[in-house]
C-alpha cells in the first residue's frame, strides 16, 4: 500500500491507492480547511506536495479552473496512486 507522509505533521501511515487526500488526513487527524465539505468548491483544502507528485491522480478542471499550480493541490480532489510526501499549505 502507498505511504502518506505529512512532513509538517509528523505523521505517516499506508493507506490504499485511490483514496482522496483530505479523507486521509482527516483519518489521521490531521487539520486541513475544507469549507465545502471536500466537493472542490471553495480551495481551501490546499496541500502542497513535497515529494511524489507523480504518485497522485493529475490535477482536474476543479482545481485549474481555481489556478491551483504545483505544487499545491486540493486534497480533496487529488488521489492516491503511490507514496508521497506533502505539508498543509498555508493560504495567503
Amino acid at each position: 500500500m502507498p505511504r502518506v507522509t505529512f512532513v509538517d505533521q509528523g505523521k505517516a501511515a499506508d493507506f490504499p491507492a485511490g483514496r482522496t487526500l483530505l479523507s486521509i488526513a482527516i483519518e489521521m487527524g490531521v487539520v486541513i480547511s475544507h469549507v465545502c465539505g471536500g466537493d472542490g468548491a471553495c480551495g481551501t483544502c490546499r496541500i502542497e506536495v513535497v515529494e511524489g507528485a507523480e504518485n497522485l491522480t493529475p490535477p482536474n478542471p476543479e482545481e485549474t479552473y481555481k489556478e491551483i499550480e504545483a505544487p499545491h493541490r486540493l486534497s480533496c480532489q487529488a488521489r492516491l496512486l503511490g507514496d508521497v510526501v506533502v505539508k498543509v499549505a498555508k493560504i495567503d
